[in-house]
């Protein structure tokens, strides 16, 4: 009789160190795929960054949102330009994510300098993400300065 409890216990452990694992691993993993900007592109960007209200996370998340917002457009199915120009889009957005990982383990002045340059094109993508997103015709004048800006080495001032 005391075996049987003995088992019972032990196999009642063990399942629980299993679960404990399994949703462990689920966690994880979603943590990593909502830092993802891209849907199945990884990302450097720390997992300790979907909540923190860190200028970088936050521009991070905005980021992440915009390009969402951007690959909602109604007419991205079937217009190749629109393809092209959202690809573009989330290259310089990569890039510009990435400049915002390396910022936040930088110095003080140049991490400042590149979050304020950040927060502006940010902006921009987000405003260019709801006009695509909403139908409206594509600007490709605005689509290169955004690119322009957010591909654009930060400028450290004097």
């Amino acid at each position: 009789m005391i075996t049987v409890v003995v088992v019972i216990v032990v196999i009642a452990c063990v399942a629980a160190v299993a679960g404990v694992f399994v949703m462990t691993r689920r966690i994880r993993a979603t943590a990593l795929a909502s830092a993802e900007i891209i849907p199945g592109q990884p990302t450097t960007a720390p997992v300790s960054w979907a909540g923190s209200h860190d200028p970088e996370a936050r521009l991070h998340r905005r980021i992440r949102d915009a390009l969402a917002l951007l690959r909602s457009d109604p007419k991205l199915g079937y217009e190749g330009a629109r393809i092209d120009a959202r690809v573009r889009i989330e290259l310089a957005a990569t890039e510009l994510d990435n400049r915002l990982i390396a910022a936040a383990a930088s110095p003080g002045r140049l991490r400042e300098s590149v979050v304020a340059q950040s927060d502006s094109a940010v902006t921009e993508l987000e405003n260019v993400a709801a006009a695509l997103s909403s139908g409206a015709d594509l600007d490709l004048a605005r689509i290169e300065a955004l690119v322009s800006q957010m591909t654009s080495p930060p400028q450290l001032e004097n």
